[in-house]
């Protein structure tokens, strides 16, 4: 499983008007085979290779829809996230919804596999900057030698460029820490509450104790890994939490040590807000 998660891109990175014609023709492509929608997206394919399941792969890490295959056909439908962008954003072209699909393919237990331990596990370690020998050996000892590296790379130099995370030196690898912006304040807690719930569904009981859906404290934050995918300290997450209270999405209970959120929203209304503050 581990191998097929790396290699789902078949070396191909991801393609703005790719993963754009499958968010616009998702419903048009549900029970037909890669050559039919090939046919209604104009994403090229061929008898042994092909961009079509590739950008139905980035589509779903990026939290855009969902597929399954049966008997060579695809069954796809839209997410909740997925139905807000193709209609506010189809183009892709928001710097808001480029950062809402970077979040969702670093998750920690639905995202691209290379994808969530370079951003949940790498950066983390080394503070957000690398030579690049630390950077290929620690994809080395996790996943073995040979891992297609090209469409990540490619993925922050192209399709993720407008959003200046990632950079690729000669010999060293850097995240820049996402700016903090008021006008993302609903997409922060999109992320957020995606990450809450994603936890508590993987994680045993004895790791969630006194977790809740509706209430977690500090130390729960800290293992949802909600900071990691913006490359921000502790010290930023927290202003990004202050935020979310200002909305009243989230409440903070600082007299509680450790602190403790509770949420007071779901993802209907934040969604429903995402691109709301956009000028």
């Amino acid at each position: 499983m581990v191998k097929t998660n790396l290699n789902f891109h078949q070396t191909f990175k991801p393609e703005r008007q790719y993963i754009s014609s499958i968010l616009t023709e998702a419903k048009e492509c549900d029970g037909v085979d890669v050559q039919n929608i090939s046919n209604k997206t104009g994403i090229p394919t061929g008898k042994s290779s092909g961009k079509v399941e590739p950008a139905i792969c980035y589509a779903e890490y990026m939290g855009l829809i969902k597929k399954e295959k049966h008997n060579g056909k695809y069954s796809l439908s839209y997410t909740m996230l997925g139905e807000c962008i193709k209609e506010e954003d189809v183009g892709i072209l928001e710097k808001l919804s480029l950062l809402a699909m970077h979040a969702m393919i670093v998750r920690q237990y639905s995202g691209a596999e290379l994808w969530k331990y370079i951003f949940q596990h790498v950066f983390p370690k080394y503070r957000n900057r690398l030579t690049a020998n630390q950077f290929e050996k620690e994809i080395e000892i996790q996943f073995g030698q040979g891992v297609k590296i090209a469409p990540f790379k490619g993925c922050y130099q192209e399709f993720f460029s407008q959003l200046c995370l990632l950079k690729f030196d000669d010999d060293q690898v850097i995240l820049n820490a996402s700016k903090i912006d008021p006008d993302f304040v609903y997409l922060y807690a999109y992320v957020l509450f995606t990450y809450w719930d994603e936890w508590l569904k993987n994680e045993s009981e004895e790791v969630t104790l006194m977790a809740s859906q509706t209430e977690i404290t500090a130390d729960h934050l800290r293992r949802i890994g909600f900071r990691h995918p913006f490359g921000w300290d502790e010290k930023d997450e927290y202003k990004v939490l202050e935020l979310m209270a200002m909305k009243k999405l989230i409440v903070l209970n600082r007299q509680m040590v450790p602190f403790t959120i509770r949420r007071t929203s779901d993802f209907d209304f934040v969604l429903e807000m995402l691109y709301s503050e956009l000028c």
